[in-house]
């Protein structure tokens, strides 16, 4: 069981996170979020999605263990979204962040997501490729049907960790955003920040050898 401590966007990070989480419901943005964390920090991406679907959507036998590899390394950000590894990576976190949108923000970017693939017949993982939309009304696992379905999944598990109360290691940070805007202006003044600090360092290390 792992612990949540929540913290304030307006503060600064105490420290550099070298392993990322970014939870939220389907349409969140969590992977768009993924990519500008990695670009932001230098850390390199476990793919989820990637991991888990085979060929014709079929779900490879050994994702668990393949995440759990990954897991090992010193720096990453990935998703929180399996059920079935979202522990071992909480495990290993320093941060979470947590897109906790409104259910009409998400399916909004869900529908306009899925649409946008289907008619552009977008190549995903494994050369798997959107359901037509038509299938919403016949396929129980169309992702506009799961995103529906599983809108409050992502707050309910954060919640029971945010109540669990202290276990045994150290918390794991918890950064909680419900609005896009918000996020927005939260990468912004990390953003600035880790360029003031460049520059800092780069002074400092130009001063040493004026030296």
């Amino acid at each position: 069981m792992v612990s949540l401590r929540v913290i304030d966007p307006a503060k600064p990070l105490s420290r550099l996170p070298d392993r990322v989480l970014v939870a939220g419901g389907s349409g969140a943005g969590k992977t768009t979020v993924a990519g500008k964390l990695a670009a932001l920090y230098g850390l390199p991406r476990i793919e989820l999605d990637g991991l888990y679907y085979g060929p014709d959507w079929s779900v490879r036998a050994e994702f668990a263990d393949r995440v759990a590899q990954a897991a090992e390394g010193a720096r990453w950000v990935t998703e929180w979204h399996y059920p079935e590894v979202n522990g071992l990576l909480a495990s290993r976190a320093e941060l979470l962040v947590w897109l906790d949108y409104p259910t009409t923000v998400t399916m909004t970017s869900l529908v306009l997501r899925t649409l946008l693939r289907s008619l552009h017949r977008e190549v995903l993982w494994s050369g798997n490729r959107e359901a037509p939309l038509r299938s919403v009304f016949t396929d129980p696992e169309n992702i506009l049907r799961y995103g529906w379905s599983t809108r409050h999944e992502t707050r309910r598990e954060l919640r029971a960790l945010a109540r669990a109360g202290a276990a045994p290691g150290a918390p794991l940070d918890m950064l909680r955003f419900t609005r896009p805007a918000d996020l927005s202006d939260w990468l912004i003044r990390r953003a600035q920040e880790t360029q003031e600090t460049q520059e800092t360092q780069g002074r400092s290390a130009g001063a040493s050898r004026a030296r």
